[in-house]
């Protein structure tokens, strides 16, 4: 019994000597998710599966520069396969894309003949990646620093 008292005392002096005050809890931030609007001159989302000439999400693929070559994403046990999802309409807005901006220059395939492409300012740290700026055809749409709102923002599709 006496060995044991002292074997938990040594522990618990271990352990509160190996804790330091001022020491923060280690952890790593990732925001790199965009929203994405889609509609037509109209105003007419793409995105809305009931929509006539709506885009279909399984024809939507996702490429990713890395070292100067466009990939594909596809990873099938993800939750989100290629990267993004379709969100219904909730708290009044309209069917959104959700896309992971996973490097400074995403593409995405909306079908065999459109594409767009997004433009990333990344800031990557020791605890943190976090999308800064999203432009899309050379225009700013989204700065972390002035925006008021989530990472949101439209395109208008120019369609026949």
């Amino acid at each position: 019994m006496k060995n044991l008292i002292s074997i938990v005392s040594i522990l618990l002096v271990l352990l509160n000597s190996s804790c330091k005050e001022n020491e923060q809890p280690q952890f790593f931030t990732v925001d790199m998710m965009a929203f994405i609007t889609v509609v037509d001159k109209q105003g007419n989302n793409l995105l809305d599966p009931k929509q006539e000439g709506a885009y279909d999400f399984r024809d939507i693929k996702i490429f990713y520069e890395r070292n100067g070559n466009m990939e594909e994403f596809y990873e099938a046990h993800l939750d989100m396969p290629r990267n993004f999802r379709i969100d219904p309409p909730e708290f009044d807005r309209d069917y959104i894309m959700a896309l992971v901006l996973d490097s400074e220059k995403t593409v995405i395939q909306w079908n065999e003949t459109e594409a767009d492409t997004i433009q990333a300012e990344i800031h990557d740290n020791a605890s943190s990646v976090i999308v800064q700026k999203v432009y899309y055809l050379g225009e700013l749409k989204w700065d972390g620093e002035t925006a008021t709102k989530g990472r949101g923002f439209t395109i208008i599709k120019e369609r026949q």
